[in-house]
């Protein structure tokens, strides 16, 4: 997914940050110390005490000291949210509580499904040949928006921002699925403090739950990210910085590579430099950037973030 979601990668959660040391996943602490040891193909990050994680192929779920909560039988598990879990098993989505118990069971014209949010996951389902569309189901399984939007993001405040078909804009639905924010924005982002990052005529703003203007955004960002910590990660160019709810650069884009703040921390990287930055801009966890191998460059990994 485009935007925040609990359970991404290099964003600190319940104290902990999914990070890749070498070729393999493991966890840093605060202080950047190793707290739980790289071996795992894959590992998001902490939420409600879990952290969905990969080995031999399939995914399962662990607690802050790396012990198995639940194994790893999935080919996709996604992050607990109000208790449940979607994960997949031969293409059927399940959503799964905190012992592993199947509450539902999706059939395979499912292809795709969020987090659960408001009660809510928005789901993609195949509704006839080549087309697929979004709706959302809650935590039985049961369909209450109608798959019909070209595209879907997850519920926050009670709002999912959902594009109708591909050449349209972005709007709000409710949980009911009437627009509740006329579909009027050529980019968006989901709603967190109670404000939303938009895109209309070429610039962005944050809109709040009635649609209503609050700050227009400095005509220089070419993309806003969805507030977190009360900071929102701006670009401005190939470069990344940070604003505040008032829209002011607090954070200057100078960042060659940012991620959203999460726990006070965001991932940043800055020419041969990398780690993690606090609110204000300066760094709490550093280090130098690994350099790639030979072999990285020869199996195309040369690109991906490591520890």
């Amino acid at each position: 997914m485009k935007n925040y979601q609990a359970g991404s990668y290099w964003l600190f959660s319940e104290g902990l940050a999914a990070v890749q040391i070498k070729n393999k996943w493991g966890y840093i602490d605060r202080q950047g110390h190793i707290a739980i040891a790289p071996q795992y193909t894959a590992a998001c990050g902490f939420s409600e005490g879990l952290a969905a994680v990969k080995v031999n192929n399939k995914y399962g779920f662990i607690d802050h000291d790396g012990r198995w909560v639940i194994q790893p039988k999935y080919d996709m598990a996604l992050a607990f949210t109000e208790g449940v879990a979607a994960c997949s098993v031969d293409d059927y989505y399940h959503i799964i509580d905190k012992s592993g118990k199947v509450l539902a069971e999706l059939d395979d014209s499912c292809t795709d499904l969020e987090n659960f949010s408001c009660g809510l996951a928005a789901a993609e389902f195949e509704v006839g040949d080549d087309d697929w569309r979004y709706g959302a189901i809650d935590k039985t399984g049961k369909m209450v928006i109608k798959p019909k939007y070209w595209f879907a993001y997850t519920f926050e405040e009670d709002l999912m921002a959902v594009v109708l078909n591909e050449e349209d804009k972005f709007g709000f639905v409710d949980k009911e699925g009437n627009f509740a924010i006329a579909p009027e924005y050529e980019d968006a982002e989901i709603f967190s403090e109670g404000l939303a990052p938009v895109k209309k005529d070429g610039r962005w703003r944050f809109i709040d739950h009635d649609g209503r203007d609050v700050v227009l955004l400095d005509e220089r960002f070419d993309y806003v990210n969805t507030l977190t910590d009360g900071r929102a990660m701006v670009k401005i160019g190939d470069k990344n910085g940070a604003i505040d709810k008032a829209g002011n650069l607090i954070i200057d884009a100078r960042f060659d590579n940012m991620h959203p703040f999460s726990e006070g921390l965001a991932y940043a990287r800055i020419g041969d430099t990398h780690g993690f930055i606090n609110t204000s801009g300066t760094f709490e966890i550093q280090k130098p950037v690994t350099k790639a191998t030979l072999l990285d460059k020869l199996l195309k990994r040369d690109k991906q973030i490591r520890w």
